[in-house]
């Protein structure tokens, strides 16, 4: 199975919500909507959401986001309205304060994923990790011309560029070493 691009999926994103308030620690309900545009076809997709905590203000407090939408199916035209709820968990910061993550809600393989992810991607008819749909950057595709075995002509300039020195006391110096590394590998 081919996997998609990250960027062209659509993504509910923890950091998006913290940056627009709906995580903040002042309201135990928030609600909202996402809409996402797709380039030259125009198309548009849309997500409304909730973000609800229970036992607000306590250590035993839990918090989740419930996402309401309607799912078309391409092949029959077929709408389904979905409504589920996906858990979010805290971690604590270095400098005070909560960091949020959700819990990927898929099961893959038969077991449940349950990865603690800072975006959610649209998986057919479901949110989930980019583990579970396949999904991978546009770094993660980049190579071939330029790349081989691991090493690409800009890295053996770079390498180059930062050898001021080839031998120190008679020995090559660490830079030069890397340098010769890179060159064989290539």
């Amino acid at each position: 199975m081919a996997k998609q691009q990250a960027e062209q999926s659509n993504g509910l994103s923890i950091f998006w919500l913290k940056k627009h308030d709906y995580l903040h620690k002042d309201y135990s309900n928030r609600s909202g909507g996402i809409k996402w545009t797709y380039g030259m076809s125009g198309n548009e997709s849309s997500i409304g959401f909730n973000v609800s905590r229970e036992n607000w203000g306590t250590p035993e407090e839990k918090t989740n986001i419930n996402l309401n939408y309607t799912h078309t199916n391409r092949q029959t035209d077929e709408k389904e309205n979905m409504n589920y709820k996906i858990e979010l968990e805290t971690t604590p910061c270095n400098y005070g304060g909560k960091r949020y993550w959700f819990i990927c809600p898929l099961y893959k393989n038969g077991k449940y994923c349950g990865r603690r992810v800072g975006v959610l991607f649209c998986i057919g008819k479901w949110f989930g990790c980019r583990h579970c749909g396949e999904i991978a950057y546009a770094k993660q595709f980049e190579g071939g011309k330029y790349r081989w075995n691991g090493v690409s002509i800009p890295d053996i300039e770079r390498a180059e560029k930062e050898v001021k020195r080839y031998y120190y006391k008679g020995k090559p110096t660490r830079k030069y070493r890397r340098l010769i590394r890179l060159n064989d590998r290539f």
